[in-house]
C-alpha cells in the first residue's frame, strides 16, 4: 500500500538534513532508544567485490504503531517525539529522522514489530530515496515472536567502505552521543552494540566520580545523576530536566563553568515534579513566574538547587583533591618549584606542612596557581613556607587577597583551612613526641630494669637500627653490624650513590671486625670560616650488664684506626666520631674526660687531627635527647610518668621474653 507523504524532493535537499553518515545512523539509534529499547544493535552485510551491501540498526523496543503511521511517518518536519541530546536531543528532530538515510544510502526499509491488544503484529515500511512523495507500507499480520523491536535496512549504499563502519571510525562518534544515557541507563542494561562488540560508556564517562542519588523535597522524588566526562566536552556544563515521561522539560547551567577547572560534567534530574512545566530553571526564577509556576514550585526548585550544587560541590572537592596531588607531585618531581627540605623528621613535618597548605589552597581556589611560570610559583611557594616558618601563617589569608579576590565563603574557607592544617602539624608534632618518648622509655626499662635479660645483638642494636635519630637527626644509616669493609663500602653509596668512587679498600685484618651502628651524612658542619666539613660517626654499643671499660674503648679506637689508614677517607673535609655507650663507665674511662675538658665536648677521651672518640652513658644519650626536645615537652605538657607506668607494667615479668616484647615494641614505631 502507498501513503502520499507532505513533502517534495526538493524540500528535502533544502531541510538541513545532515550530509555526515555517522550523524545520520546516530539518529536511527536514538529512534530505537527513543523507543525504549534496551539493546541498540549497528551491523552490515558485505557484496560480492567488497564494498557494503546493507546496513541494518535492530532494536527491541515498542516498534511502530501502524495505527498512528500517519502521524509519525506522514507529515515531514512534525514529529510527535521529543528527542533527546548532548547532544541531549533538546531540540524535536520534527520528523527530518526518518529521512537522514540519504546521507549514505538510496533506499530504507522498516521492518517493525508492535503490540496490539494481547499479541504482537508486524508490517513494513519503505522509503526510497528517489521517490520521496510516498510511503510503501504492508498490512500488519500477527505474529508468533517473543518481544516487539524494529529493524531498519539501508542499501544502496553510497561512498562507504567497510572500514567506514569500524569501531575505529565510529567508536568516539557514537560514545560521544550516548554515552551518558548508556550511563544513566544501566541499570537497565541498555546498551548499544556495533559489530557485535559492545560500546563501553566508561571511556568517555568517569565511573569513580560520576554518581546517582535520590532525594525527596516537599514530597516530590528527584533523581539526580551527576556525570563526570574523561575529556572535556563542547557544551556548557548543564542540568538537564526530564519529567516522569523522559521528555526534557528544560536546560540550565551548573555555575560550576570555571575556565581553570576541568571538572567536565553534566547533571541529570529525573522527576515527575516537572510534569506540566516547560522551560524549568534552577537560575532564573523570576522568568518561572512569568511562566506560570506557583511559589511553593519556586520554594522547592530553590532547595533542589541547593541540594544540587552541594552535590557537585563534593565531587568538586574530590576531583581538585586528586588533581592537587598530581600537581603538587609535579611542583616537587618535574617542575622542581617545590622548597628543598632536609631528610631529617623535622625537616619532613615542614614539608608535610606546606604540602597541606597548598592542597588545601588549590582545592579552594586553582586560580591561584593558573598558568604562572615556574620562577613565579616557585616564589609563591616560597613565601608560603617563610609564613609558615614564622608562625605568621594568619597572614597568608591577607597575601593571597592581593593576587586573586576572594568570596566570602571562600575566605572564611581558607581561614579554616589554614586553622584545620595547623591543628593537623600540631598533632603531628605530637605523635612525633609521643613516639620519641616511648622509644626512649623501653629503652631505659631495657637498660636499668632488665639488665640481665636484654642483650647487644638482639635488643639494643635492633632499636637504635631503627631510631638512630638518638644519635643525631641529620644522619643516615650506612650499616648495622657488618663488617667493616661492606659498612664502608656502603658508606660511599648512601653519600654518593651510583657515582662513588672506588670503595676498594686495603687488605687488613681488622676489617673483619664488625662495627655495630655506623652512621654517615653528607651534612655541612663549619670549621672555619667558609669551610666547611663533611660529619660521620661511628657507634659501638655494649648489652646493659657491660660496663665502658678500657678493652671497649679500645675497640672503638681500633674502628677509628682501621679508617684513619684508608686513604679514600684522609680528606680534612671529613670528621669523624667514634662513641661507644654503656650503662655505665668505669673509672679508668673518666679518668681520661679531664684531659679534654676545655673542649666543652661532654663524653671527649681522644682526639687527633678530625678523629674524636667519645664514651657515654646511656643516660648522658637519654639526657642529651631531653635538652633538645625540651622546648616541645614543656609546651605539650607531655605526661610522661603515664608512659612510664605502662611500660613498667609490660617488664613487671624480669625475663628475656619481656624484653623481646619491648623490642619488637619499640621497632614497630
Amino acid at each position: 500500500m502507498i501513503m502520499p507523504l507532505s513533502v517534495k524532493n526538493q524540500s528535502i535537499e533544502t531541510s538541513g538534513i545532515t550530509k555526515d553518515y555517522r550523524e545520520a545512523l546516530c539518529e536511527y539509534i536514538w529512534n530505537g532508544f527513543e523507543a525504549n529499547a534496551t539493546e541498540v544493535t549497528v551491523s552490515y552485510t558485505m557484496n560480492s567485490v567488497g564494498g557494503i551491501d546493507t546496513i541494518t540498526i535492530s532494536d527491541n523496543g515498542d516498534g511502530i504503531v501502524f495505527e498512528d503511521l500517519s502521524e509519525t511517518f506522514g507529515a515531514f518536519l512534525a514529529s510527535r517525539k521529543n528527542s533527546l541530546s548532548l547532544k541531549v536531543k533538546s531540540k524535536a528532530n520534527k520528523g527530518k529522522g526518518r529521512f537522514s538515510f540519504v546521507a549514505f544510502a538510496s533506499d530504507a526499509q522498516w521492518s517493525t514489530v508492535y503490540k496490539a491488544g494481547n499479541g504482537l503484529k508486524k508490517f513494513v515500511i519503505t522509503l526510497s530515496n528517489g521517490n520521496k512523495e510516498v510511503l510503501d507500507y504492508t498490512t500488519p499480520l500477527i505474529v508468533q515472536t517473543e518481544h516487539s523491536g524494529t529493524d531498519v535496512t539501508f542499501w544502496g549504499i553510497d561512498g562507504l567502505l567497510p572500514e567506514s563502519l569500524s569501531l575505529e571510525n565510529l567508536e568516539d562518534v557514537l560514545l560521544t552521543e550516548f554515552s551518558w544515557y548508556l550511563y544513566l541507563n544501566k541499570n537497565k542494561k541498555v546498551k548499544l552494540t556495533l559489530n557485535d562488540q559492545e560500546l563501553d560508556y566508561k571511556k568517555y564517562i568517569n565511573s569513580e566520580l560520576s554518581e546517582e542519588i535520590t532525594k525527596n523535597i516537599d514530597n516530590s522524588s528527584f533523581s539526580i545523576s551527576l556525570v563526570v566526562w574523561q575529556e572535556r566536552i563542547k557544551e556548557k556544563f548543564c542540568c538537564y530536566f526530564f519529567d516522569g515521561n523522559e521528555t526534557v522539560k528544560g536546560t540550565d547551567t551548573t555555575t560550576f563553568n570555571r575556565n581553570t577547572v576541568e571538572f567536565n560534567h553534566s547533571v541529570f534530574i529525573r522527576s515527575s515534579f516537572f510534569n506540566g512545566l516547560q522551560n524549568v530553571s534552577l537560575n532564573n526564577f523570576s522568568d518561572q513566574t512569568e511562566l506560570g509556576q506557583t511559589e511553593e514550585n519556586q520554594k522547592t526548585l530553590r532547595k533542589l538547587k541547593k541540594v544540587v550544587q552541594e552535590f557537585i560541590g563534593q565531587k568538586l572537592s574530590a576531583y581538585m583533591s586528586g588533581k592537587a596531588d598530581e600537581e603538587i607531585k609535579r611542583m616537587i618531581d618535574e617542575k622542581k618549584t617545590f622548597p628543598h627540605f632536609s631528610d631529617d623528621v623535622y625537616g619532613q613535618m615542614r614539608k608535610n606542612d606546606l604540602i597541606r597548605v597548598t592542597k588545601e589552597l588549590y582545592c579552594l581556589e586553582p586560580r591561584i596557581f593558573y598558568k604562572l611560570k615556574d620562577v613565579q610559583e616557585k616564589s609563591l611557594l616560597g613565601f608560603l613556607n617563610l609564613l609558615l616558618d614564622s608562625g605568621e601563617r594568619e597572614n597568608i589569608l591577607g597575601i593571597i587577597e592581593q593576587i586573586v579576590e576572594l568570596s566570602p565563603a571562600q575566605r572564611q574557607d581558607f581561614a579554616q583551612m589554614l586553622q584545620k592544617t595547623k591543628l593537623e602539624n600540631i598533632i603531628d608534632t605530637i605523635r612525633f613526641i609521643e613516639t620519641r618518648y616511648q622509644v626512649i622509655e623501653i629503652l631505659k626499662t631495657l637498660v636499668y630494669d632488665l639488665t640481665q635479660f636484654a642483650n647487644e645483638r638482639n635488643h639494643i642494636q635492633e632499636i637504635i637500627e631503627h631510631h638512630y635519630w638518638l644519635f643525631g637527626e641529620q644522619y643516615n644509616l650506612a650499616s648495622a653490624d657488618r663488617p667493616m669493609q661492606k659498612a664502608l663500602e656502603q658508606y660511599l653509596n648512601v653519600l654518593y650513590g651510583a657515582s662513588s668512587p672506588s670503595s676498594q679498600l686495603e687488605p687488613d685484618a681488622e676489617a673483619e671486625r664488625r662495627m655495630d651502628i655506623f652512621l654517615c651524612s653528607a651534612r655541612k658542619v663549619e670549621s672555619t670560616f667558609e669551610n666547611s666539613m663533611e660529619e660521620n660517626i661511628v657507634v659501638e654499643l655494649k648489652a646493659p650488664k657491660v660496663p665502658l671499660s678500657k678493652k671497649v674503648l679500645r675497640q672503638i679506637e681500633d674502628y677509628m684506626d682501621f679508617v684513619r689508614r684508608q686513604p679514600q677517607y684522609a680528606s680534612l673535609h671529613r670528621k669523624w666520631k667514634f662513641i661507644a655507650v654503656c650503662k655505665s663507665v668505669d673509672n679508668d674511662v673518666k679518668s681520661q674526660y679531664k684531659a679534654f675538658e676545655d673542649k666543652g665536648k661532654p663524653g671527649l677521651v681522644f682526639k687527633v687531627d678530625n678523629y674524636e672518640v667519645y664514651a657515654l652513658t646511656w643516660d648522658d644519650i637519654f639526657k642529651s635527647f631531653d635538652l633538645r626536645h625540651s622546648f616541645m615537652l614543656d609546651k605539650l605538657n607531655y605526661d610522661r610518668e603515664a608512659l612510664t607506668e605502662e611500660l613498667t607494667k609490660m617488664a613487671e615479668e624480669k625475663s628475656r621474653s619481656a624484653a623481646d616484647e619491648l623490642t619488637k615494641t619499640a621497632v614497630a614505631f
